[in-house]
């Protein structure tokens, strides 16, 4: 199987993954399923970008790391971690608002409660930051090829991979 291919498929894998861990947060911590549905209701188009967006820089994650080329390893890993662990952070974090009281932290879902919409639109922008991210490095992977091919030279003067 191809890299790409590869890479498509772990892009689906994340994004599923994501999907059921927030279906999985709305269904352990809200009390009845019409709020799960008005939740999702609500907030359907932002988290749908969150799915989308995690999905598609684990796809180009796995594809930069599978090409065969060394693109910051632990850089696109970080960046790529960090992203998609705030996205769910903060996609779910106000789910736990229901459990908090509970356990005495009421100021904190209070907090969590009230922020929910900008919670998720941080996580958008976070997400989409690091989407932008991930095409920055594919797009210098496909320059690098492009010089690889002409044999390292630009306009006749030679140059070398900047990776």
């Amino acid at each position: 199987m191809s890299y790409k291919r590869k890479s498509i498929i772990w892009g689906i894998f994340a994004g599923f993954a994501l999907a059921v861990f927030y279906l999985a947060v709305m269904f352990l911590t809200m009390p009845t399923v019409d709020e799960i549905w008005d939740n999702i209701r609500r907030f359907w188009y932002l988290i749908m970008v969150l799915i989308i967006g995690f999905g598609v820089q684990i796809g180009l994650w796995a594809f930069l790391k599978n090409c065969g080329k060394n693109h910051g390893g632990g850089v696109v890993s970080g960046a790529s971690g960090i992203t998609s662990g705030g996205a769910m952070v903060a996609c779910c974090a106000h789910h736990l608002a229901d459990i908090l009281p509970i356990i005495g932290l009421t100021g904190a879902a209070i907090f969590l409660a009230q922020y929910q919409k900008p919670f998720l639109i941080l996580s958008v922008a976070i997400n989409l930051f690091g989407v932008a991210y991930m095409l920055n490095l594919y797009s210098q992977h496909l320059a690098s090829q492009k010089i690889k091919e002409r044999g390292g030279e630009i306009n006749g003067e030679h140059h070398h991979e900047k990776f």
